[in-house]
């Protein structure tokens, strides 16, 4: 290699012409330069903002309580309350007994929607408390009972606990509780059947998944995840659509037809995806009106929720079946959600049989 007297490389090249050359000059290289080190750059002058803040837990804890006065001594109330041919007059048909605590039993609604509980402490005549899933793959809540002397009979107290239910819980269950007294207060009253036979809204689905919102969005309604949890056979989700589904029994089908969508970041205050859909099945001859909708559930989980009205438009011989069929068919729905987000995925999905 020729060098100038200024320590540039005068070799020459050809460059493709003929008896074309090209001198390129090269930097002698500087003696005693240190090899820069990114590493060591960044640990001593790290990007602004990027100081790695992050969100490690986000709960919240809520308490319902209500209470009435009821003219009849303890031991009757509580008879009222644990016994099933009473229970089945004012709150749900009971299928297992409340005093034992090493068994599960259901409170059922007839309508398609149950409690799955737990007892875990029964104090009688005066303390009833028990753990409950709605559909048995809701939320778990605490629910206690509390029967005290008042003098010129009894105060009954039931409180409800939950950590990061949805929402409108207070407003839900909030607005249930006293109703639900009421019933137990009159049965005791005349000892007539004083519960609802079932109500014109829902099915309420609710189930936890391990994933925050957005992703939660994503993975669940794009056409792939729309194929799997809602067996949906074909379309896509979009405004005016109509997206036919197998009901993944023999129930037969059900048509879905897309009013409103919402999508994450998009609407505030909340910011929080929905969708608002129509039911249609062969027989109904109308639609069932219905929403889903994402919430966060803690910090790194959501809530997937259904919820469903306008059954008493279908003709009456149907109402109460149709419900039925609607509401196994969204907790299976709802189990399917949850799989989709296993860690470990293994050929654990219900079949469709």
């Amino acid at each position: 290699m020729a060098t100038d007297s200024n320590g540039i490389d005068s070799s020459t090249t050809h460059n493709g012409g003929p008896g074309q050359f090209m001198a390129f000059a090269r930097p002698a290289p500087h003696n005693g330069l240190e090899h820069f080190d990114a590493r060591e750059g960044s640990r001593a002058l790290p990007s602004l903002h990027g100081t790695g803040a992050m969100t490690v837990a986000r709960d919240r804890w809520e308490r319902l309580e209500s209470v009435i006065n009821v003219p009849y001594r303890r031991e009757t109330v509580w008879r009222t309350l644990t016994e099933p041919g009473h229970l089945a007059k004012w709150f749900a048909v009971s299928v297992g007994s409340f005093l034992f605590t090493d068994r599960d039993m259901v409170l059922d609604f007839e309508d398609g929607e149950f409690f799955l509980l737990r007892p875990v402490e029964v104090e009688a005549p005066q303390k009833l408390r028990y753990y409950a899933r709605w559909l048995g793959i809701g939320q778990v809540t605490c629910v206690t009972w509390l029967l005290q002397d008042s003098g010129t009979g009894t105060v009954i107290s039931v409180i409800e606990e939950a950590t990061n239910p949805p929402w409108d819980w207070q407003t839900w269950n909030g607005g249930g509780w006293p109703g639900i007294l009421e019933q137990l207060a009159a049965h005791l009253r005349t000892g007539l059947n004083c519960r609802w036979p079932w109500r014109r809204m829902g099915p309420y689905v609710q189930v936890e998944l391990s994933v925050p919102v957005y992703p939660a969005w994503d993975q669940l309604f794009g056409a792939n995840g729309l194929k799997y949890w809602l067996i949906a056979r074909t379309g896509e989700l979009q405004v005016g659509s109509t997206i036919p589904i197998i009901m993944g029994d023999a129930s037969g089908t059900l048509e879905m037809t897309i009013d409103d969508i919402v999508g994450p970041g998009q609407l505030p205050p909340s910011f929080l995806p929905s969708i608002n859909y129509r039911l249609r099945r062969p027989a109904w001859h109308c639609d069932v009106g219905g929403r889903i909708w994402l919430e966060p559930a803690g910090w790194g989980r959501c809530l997937l929720q259904a919820f469903h009205y306008n059954w008493e438009a279908l003709p009456g011989e149907l109402q109460k079946s149709e419900r039925q069929i609607l509401a196994g068919y969204w907790a299976e729905s709802a189990r399917r959600a949850q799989q989709v987000f296993q860690i470990n995925f293994r050929p654990t999905a219900p079949h469709n049989w």
